[in-house]
């Protein structure tokens, strides 16, 4: 696998700024719906890789290569997955990418997914499998440009194989990653619309909100009866695009019931002042009002808004995370936050290789993992199982192309969520669109320092039952 400089150019030119990438995605008349993690907002600083990151030393239990120690973390691992030692990899060294939010507004969002990630290297290497090498690079918050330059130097050293955030950095990296064959799992933002059906790409979470609305709507209906008028305020991120998201939104309320006030806002992607906005809401206020954002977004909305003054009505919001919290200043857990995601509540995890996870993360970290910190460690454990199925076909680890056709023959990967106290969990890939066919999600509240499930769904509202 290789890509020579001129042909990285053609394919990755020198996007430079959201405004024209979006631009971009207009003249290709590529449909553009976000992740919850996908936006947070572009910093300028340089791209800043990380130290490559290898299984760490002394694993759990003081395994040797191939012989994981009885009880220890890598052993209960192998017994879960039902891992064939002789498919394992033990004895291989294995390189794989990472590019991530490392620096930015969406810093956060880099660390946990990088402890998710070392967590599940180091939980491999016990198992009696590889050494995962990882090179973890910089997209800067979704800075097309650091993803063109990530690209360049994972093409340059030859990595088969990558995790992603942000849909592949806003899709600036999407060119290359099918020119280089790189077999790519992205669990911050999924795949998107508009990076459905890419070559080599997946998307490992549900797209937020569409997916999740409608199971969240079927809550409304009868926790807040009566209340049927919806009003929304979204991330603007340009058109076509908002009108796209505005459609699929309304299409989605009024197939559950709902009707539309009128009220549609969009605002700036990393906004921190909503003193223009929130009289816009006023002025037509709708029963519920549907508040989409990321990161610390929801949560500078969130304290504004209950201290505006007047009669308020609910908003649902779709992420929930720890700067959220910090910058909604007490107002969640005074107010309550309603919110509907492919939420990983590790209080309530019950499948055994969620149990292994919380467990060993709270050992490693001292606190209690995210679904952000879950999705990478899950994507890392799914590229392993890559592995070992390429093994056993006695092909080559080191080729994108091999490993994307071992997904391609069953889409599907363990997973921490879903599942039961026997059963690990599993996510289902549609052939088509590279997206989630299959996905447990929820309606949860935040309120006085505690997540409180109200409903759990599928995609789509399938499968919906209150908590």
């Amino acid at each position: 696998m290789s890509i020579d400089d001129s042909e990285l150019r053609r394919h990755l030119g020198t996007s430079t700024s959201r405004r024209q990438l979006l631009k971009g995605f207009t003249l290709a008349g590529a449909g553009l719906v976000f992740g919850p993690s996908l936006l947070a907002a572009c910093s300028s600083d340089a791209a800043t890789p990380a130290a490559t990151t290898g299984a760490p030393s002394g694993a759990t239990g003081g395994t040797t290569v191939g012989a994981p120690a009885v009880d220890d973390a890598g052993s209960r691992l192998a017994k879960i997955l039902n891992v064939d030692a002789a498919n394992a990899g033990a004895g291989l060294t294995w390189q794989m990418g990472a590019v991530l939010a490392l620096t930015g507004p969406g810093s956060y969002y880099g660390k946990t997914m990088t402890n998710g990630i070392n967590l599940a290297v180091k939980h491999v290497k016990a198992a009696g499998g590889p050494d995962i090498v990882v090179t973890t690079l910089d997209h800067k918050s979704g800075d097309a440009q650091a993803g063109v330059d990530a690209m360049r130097e994972l093409v340059a050293k030859k990595v088969p194989a990558k995790l992603a955030s942000y849909v592949d950095d806003l899709g600036a990296m999407l060119p290359a990653t099918e020119a280089a064959k790189m077999f790519t799992l992205d669990g911050g933002g999924g795949t998107s619309i508009f990076g459905q059906g890419k070559p080599y790409f997946y998307g490992t979470r549900a797209i937020t909100p569409n997916d999740a609305l409608p199971g969240a709507l079927k809550y409304l209906k009868t926790a807040m009866p009566g209340k049927t008028k919806l009003g929304y305020i979204m991330w603007d991120l340009g058109e076509p695009v908002n009108t796209q998201i505005r459609e699929d939104l309304l299409a989605k309320a009024k197939k559950e019931g709902f009707e539309f006030n009128g009220l549609y806002e969009v605002y700036p992607i990393g906004a921190s002042d909503y003193s223009t906005l929130i009289p816009k809401i006023k002025a037509n206020m709708p029963d519920i009002l549907i508040a989409y954002g990321s990161g610390q977004d929801p949560g500078h909305f969130s304290s504004q808004w209950y201290t505006s003054g007047g009669t308020l009505c609910p908003f649902l919001g779709f992420e929930l995370t720890p700067d959220g919290v910090n910058a909604a200043k007490g107002a969640y857990d005074q107010y309550g936050f309603m919110f509907a995601a492919d939420y990983f509540d590790a209080n309530v995890g019950v499948n055994p290789l969620a149990k292994l996870f919380i467990e060993e993360f709270q050992k490693e970290y001292g606190s209690m993992p995210d679904f952000y910190a879950a999705n990478f460690y899950e994507n890392t454990l799914a590229m392993w199982d890559m592995m070992r199925r390429v093994l056993a076909k006695k092909g080559d680890v080191n080729s994108g192309v091999e490993l994307d056709a071992a997904f391609q023959a069953d889409l599907s990967a363990a997973s921490v969520y879903g599942g039961d106290a026997t059963t690990v969990g599993k996510y289902q890939i549609d052939p088509k669109t590279h997206s989630v066919i299959r996905r447990p999600m929820g309606i949860f509240q935040q309120k006085d320092g505690k997540v409180t499930p109200l409903a759990y769904f599928d995609i789509n509202g399938d499968d919906y039952r209150v908590a």
